[in-house]
């Protein structure tokens, strides 16, 4: 942990909860603004420059000795002065309690100028299960997430909304895996939700979460593992009947079916038409494949299309057409997938022998028939590889011309950036600076790069810097999508998901 941190008297939290509250969920309302309204069909992003603070819910992870993914939040503060953080930690209270098991913990964290803070959360909660509320007097400040433990890391956003529904189009509750979801209510009023989940046999609905309730101020943990059992492949909608909350995923691979690995995050408060991932893999023992998840209960129809990175830069194949039936969820296999679990015929499709090997690619998702999904990349390597880990992570349903990534450190993970430029027809120009112990400067050998209309640029950020532990800001003079990858330099450890973006536009209907 870096960074002063003491006690924060307990009525000074909770008035600047309720304000902080009320500011982050302003858009609930319709009061906000139509830019505010863009920043909600995203999970996280940042609240921008001025903006008078920001709010943040972190909601994955363990705080015990010995558990799987101990939790951890970074707060990147890219300005000139300080800035003070207030987290709140939340112990776990177990399913069908009526009220918090215990009050949550808090603490200051104090963000010098140019530079990034971590806080563990087991220094101030013991819980198998822990989340914290991040409140911070500037909107230009940012907050992520790291997990990690036996079977790897990941580093994700925390999320910036809560949300009536919550969606997962991917996971597993195969024999060597635990999919459990943390359901996070931070606000005065108590929740209560539902769970329904696409299997390899329908969809279920288990009468024991058909209305779980989620006291005020708590985190209800689920073990869906235990509720839908062996099954694949599985795709959730968390629905709320009252009140709403803060859903995350937590999804562990042990290791004795081939596959090691954990990957965790925030799920998709509402789906969308059109997705962009701008990730795709050139080590070929990383399978990839990308699931279409359609809540509704009409039909989607959606194309997939692929834009190599060479020989022809933003070269694209033909798309895939895919139907995905109501409640249901399809997958397509760009990479072939090994030990990670599939849904069954008819229910996935291989396209894998129609890219050529060791080239890389971004993918973008368009339902052509009005109806929206949720639309989740895989990226998996067995435990015999290297890298080895899973990863899943959500597309990106905005763009945007800045962005902050936390919570890199070269000395454990390989980092890249992927860019990607949407524009059908004009260059992106990209700076890339490193944010560390007070400064800002810029990666040389990126300031600036060029990025042509509709490809991506691909940048090994560790082998262009030094330093333990840094963030990153990436300016771009019109918009794109950006993602981070991590490797781990030993061990198993695999993660890569969307950045936080500032100002972030929908997506151009007509870029693609």
């Amino acid at each position: 942990m870096t960074g002063l941190v003491k006690r924060w008297p307990l009525v000074v939290v909770a008035l600047a909860t309720v304000i902080g509250l009320a500011v982050a969920d302003r858009a609930d309302d319709g009061s906000a603004p139509e830019r505010v309204l863009v920043s909600q069909e995203a999970a996280s992003t940042a609240p921008g420059p001025e903006a008078k603070g920001g709010v943040w819910y972190c909601s994955e992870g363990t705080s015990l000795p010995g558990e799987f993914a101990d939790h951890s939040v970074i707060v990147a503060n890219p300005t000139a002065e300080a800035v003070t953080a207030a987290v709140s930690v939340f112990p776990a209270t177990p399913v069908g309690s009526v009220s918090p098991s215990a009050s949550p913990e808090e603490v200051l964290l104090n963000v010098p100028a140019r530079s990034q803070a971590f806080l563990r959360l087991a220094d101030v909660v013991e819980s198998q299960y822990t989340a914290a509320l991040v409140e911070i007097d500037s909107g230009s400040a940012v907050v992520e997430q790291r997990v990690q433990g036996p079977t790897g890391i990941d580093v994700m956003p925390c999320a910036t909304r809560s949300s009536a529904d919550w969606h997962f189009a991917a996971g597993s509750t195969r024999r060597d895996a635990r999919l459990i979801f943390t359901l996070f209510n931070p606000f005065p009023d108590r929740a209560v939700v539902k769970f329904a989940f696409s299997t390899d046999e329908g969809l279920r609905e288990p009468q024991a979460l058909r209305g779980v309730l989620v006291p005020a101020r708590s985190l209800v943990v689920v073990n869906a593992t235990d509720l839908v059992p062996r099954f694949s492949s599985v795709s959730t909608t968390i629905e709320s009947q009252a009140g709403r909350i803060v859903a995350g995923r937590l999804q562990l691979f042990d290791g004795t079916e081939g596959l090691e690995g954990l990957t965790a995050g925030p799920g998709v408060p509402r789906p969308q038409t059109q997705w962009v991932f701008s990730i795709g893999p050139t080590d070929a023992v990383v399978g990839e494949h990308i699931v279409l998840y359609n809540p509704s209960d009409r039909e989607a129809a959606a194309d997939i299309s692929i834009r190599l990175d060479a020989p022809d830069p933003g070269g694209a194949l033909a798309p895939f057409e895919v139907s995905v039936p109501p409640q249901q969820r399809v997958a397509l296999v760009l990479r072939e997938a090994g030990s990670y679990p599939l849904p069954p015929d008819p229910f996935a499709y291989n396209t894998a022998s129609t890219l050529p090997a060791g080239v890389g690619f971004w993918a973008s998702v368009q339902v052509y028939n009005g109806v929206p999904i949720v639309a989740e990349r895989v990226a998996a390597a067995s435990a015999a590889a290297s890298p080895a880990g899973v990863a899943i992570t959500a597309g990106v349903p905005v763009t945007a011309e800045r962005y902050l990534i936390a919570g890199n450190r070269a000395d454990e993970s390989e980092v890249a950036l992927a860019i990607v430029n949407p524009s059908p027809d004009s260059i992106a120009r990209v700076t890339v600076l490193k944010l560390a112990n007070g400064r800002i400067t810029p990666i040389d050998q990126l300031d600036p790069r060029e990025v042509a209309p509709h490809s991506r640029l691909v940048v090994p950020i560790d082998r262009l810097t030094d330093g333990d532990s840094y963030a990153l800001l990436v300016e771009a003079s019109q918009p794109v999508v950006v993602s981070r990858s991590l490797l781990a330099r030993s061990g198993t450890g695999m993660a890569s998901g969307a950045s936080v973006p500032f100002d972030p536009m929908l997506l151009d209907p007509w870029a693609f």
